[in-house]
């Protein structure tokens, strides 16, 4: 025998029973619209590092994408430990990715260290343009 529906439920989830859709693909529905209307109006998603794996014996590889018009800066940081237990030391660039007419994806290499390092991907604001602000 069918359960009725329920007239307490949100209503997205009545409108889920009622036309079949699970909630689950609306939203993914939903998020897929407002990053193409991100993209459609030129907001930038904020620089991300897709990810980083061990190459050859003494390397490392750091993978991320760009978009196009923009520069981004990959930096890292050689932590040391200080006495209250948060990382120290100066943001260094390894490698600068240039201000490109197009989206580009980039796989820089880096030297393994005997010590731990920190990488974070920074975008940079052009001169005279608000579109991007540094991340």
């Amino acid at each position: 025998m069918r359960r009725p529906l329920l007239t307490r439920a949100r209503p997205a989830v009545r409108l889920a029973r009622q036309t079949g859709w699970s909630a689950s693909i609306r939203s993914a529905a939903a998020l897929a619209a407002a990053g193409f209307l991100a993209w459609a109006v030129g907001a930038a998603e904020p620089p991300r590092i897709d990810h980083i794996e061990c190459f050859l014996t003494n390397q490392v590889t750091i993978h991320f994408d760009t978009d196009a018009h923009r520069t981004y800066e990959l930096q890292f940081r050689n932590p040391a430990a200080s006495s209250n237990g948060t990382v120290n030391g100066p943001w260094t660039n390894l490698f600068v990715a240039p201000n490109l007419p197009f989206p580009n994806h980039y796989i820089v290499v880096d030297t393994r260290t005997n010590g731990a390092r920190i990488y974070r991907l920074k975008g940079v604001k052009q001169v005279g343009s608000g579109r991007f602000a540094a991340a």
